[in-house]
């Protein structure tokens, strides 16, 4: 679990942190929440024994990474108040939010005063206060971390929870969700800890090299790492969405494509700029929703364009001794089917300058959904009927 929690989670971590960066600028939310994430790679980024090395070597402080670790803790329990109390949109107590700076300000000035004067630094890296649990600068110390962050953790829970009641269901209530057990799973974690610390006393083993083993077990191991994944769920999980969506609005569009392609060659009128081809639309990039509505109402609009076509009875439709049969569908109980065998014969019948077919009696005159969606909806079924008549039946 070790090499696990000391490698990979930094290289998540991080990599949430860059992916939030733009989205930093954008409102005060959203910088608390990169904020938080940033904080959770700079204190996981110094556990790395090389990291630890070079900060010692730089700062001339053999456990410096300690400090840092435990700053970077405060600060991410600081950022992660502000971002539920600014998704909320709840209003709060007067002066609140000065309190909150004013304790973590203070929770880190009393840990650099307490690592500097207070804490034996006669072994290398984080884990060198491993030896000296028991010692009360030690405790005090850790005290002042965990009691810091062990109320972060529960407010955030709380509210967090509180909240999942107003976002509504989906993905973004599942991110709730998961920050909400992460909160949760700290808070275990650091009263866990103050267990751990108070029970453990200073027995603590020193290896070959004569360093401290780290006083952990797997409990210690498994929480943080639990807790970390759960909130880059919870931070990833909303903004799925977009991917979700910009997938779904793809594959439609892939969809429809034969259908389109077929329609705007007919009635050329309908098409907004130029049409694309079926893979350079699979490459287009950013939102397709708006695309996917333009082109679900064209073929609805074609559709209205060849219906004008059709003949004043159902037997000129079959007036025509050049061209192609009439082949007007027969009428089924599957409208779209019905629709797109229509279209179909409509089609081939634009294409050699002939009049549509009649249109079946069983279609709606005042075709169209009532909405976008039920638009889009309905015109993928008909794109899928139409796409099925053309692999099983002769052109």
């Amino acid at each position: 679990m070790r090499p696990l929690f000391t490698w990979l989670m930094p290289v998540l971590v991080w990599g949430v942190a860059l992916w939030r960066t733009p989205s930093a600028f954008t409102s005060r939310a959203n910088r608390a929440l990169w904020g938080t994430v940033t904080a959770i790679a700079v204190g996981l980024t110094v556990r790395p024994e090389g990291v630890a090395t070079a900060l010692a070597d730089v700062t001339g402080i053999r456990d410096c990474t300690l400090l840092i670790k435990h700053l970077a803790g405060v600060t991410a329990a600081y950022f992660v108040l502000e971002y539920v109390q600014a998704v909320r949109h709840r209003p709060e107590r007067p002066r609140a939010a000065r309190a909150r700076l004013l304790v973590t300000v203070a929770a880190g000035v009393a840990l650099t005063v307490l690592f500097l004067f207070a804490l034996p630094h006669d072994y290398d890296g984080a884990f060198g206060i491993d030896a000296h649990y028991g010692d009360p600068g030690v405790d005090l110390y850790l005290g002042v971390f965990n009691s810091v962050f062990a109320v972060a953790a529960a407010r955030a829970t709380a509210l967090f929870w509180s909240n999942r009641a107003s976002v509504q269901p989906g993905l973004l209530r599942i991110g709730v969700t998961c920050l909400a057990c992460a909160s949760a799973t700290g808070l275990v974690y650091t009263l866990y800890r103050f267990y751990f610390v108070l029970s453990s006393g200073n027995a603590t083993e020193l290896d070959a090299d004569g360093k401290p083993v780290p006083l952990t077990d797997p409990v210690c191991e498994l929480l943080p790492a639990v807790m970390i994944i759960l909130f880059v769920l919870g931070v990833a999980v909303p903004p799925a969405r977009t991917l979700v969506n910009y997938l779904r609005d793809q594959y439609a569009l892939w969809r429809l494509h034969p259908l389109w392609t077929d329609v705007a060659a007919a009635v050329p009128q309908v098409v907004l700029g130029t049409p694309n081809s079926r893979l350079r639309d699979l490459l287009t990039l950013g939102d397709r929703s708006v695309d996917l509505a333009h082109r679900a109402f064209a073929i609805r609009d074609a559709v209205l364009v060849l219906r004008e076509d059709t003949p004043a009875t159902p037997s000129a439709a079959g007036r025509s001794a050049d061209g192609p049969p009439a082949d007007v569908p027969a009428a089924c109980d599957d409208p779209a089917r019905t629709e797109a065998r229509w279209l179909r014969a409509a089609v081939r019948h634009r294409a050699c300058n002939l009049p549509a077919p009649a249109l079946p009696a069983s279609l709606d005159t005042a075709a169209g959904g009532r909405t976008p969606r039920e638009e889009i909806a309905r015109v993928l079924a008909v794109a899928a009927a139409y796409q099925e008549i053309d692999a099983c039946e002769p052109a």
